[in-house]
């Protein structure tokens, strides 16, 4: 959820949606996941360091680095959505845009699905569900407010 997060504010407060190009959207998508990648190989590094009470080997830390890497599956969804649209001819503004929508609602879904997996039934499952699309709005007001690719 934080990756998601991250992603559609990166694409949200960037102020040059119509100077880009397919491939500066790429790198706009995969920025914040990569970092997303890197704080938790190292924040998941420190907790074992501290935990073992001792640096980590060379191979711990590459354990490490390839249980966190599986978030970079994160970038795939929208990735596959912004190309998609790009080769069916949308704009790369109208592609982000898209994108941010997806993205923002797919919010309500991994607050229910994480909401379930960690044993939330019933009426605790649908308060999280509510948390998740109030996420979701909130994100996409900051849209509405931000106006991206419009001068200010």
């Amino acid at each position: 959820m934080t990756a998601t997060i991250t992603l559609v504010c990166v694409l949200i407060v960037y102020d040059g949606w119509t100077n880009l190009k397919v491939r500066d959207v790429v790198v706009v998508i995969l920025g914040p996941v990569i970092a997303i990648v890197i704080s938790h190989v190292f924040a998941s590094g420190l907790v074992q360091h501290i935990e073992l009470e001792r640096p980590l080997s060379r191979r711990e830390w590459s354990s490490t680095a390839a249980l966190e890497s599986r978030f970079l599956l994160l970038a795939v969804p929208p990735l596959a959505i912004f190309l998609a649209l790009s080769a069916a001819g949308a704009s790369v503004s109208s592609g982000i845009r898209a994108v941010v929508w997806l993205e923002s609602i797919s919010l309500t879904f991994w607050a229910g699905l994480a909401a379930y997996r960690a044993g939330l039934r019933g009426r605790s499952l649908v308060l999280a569900v509510i948390a998740g699309l109030i996420v979701s709005i909130a994100v996409l007001t900051l849209q509405v407010i931000l106006e991206p690719g419009q001068v200010t």
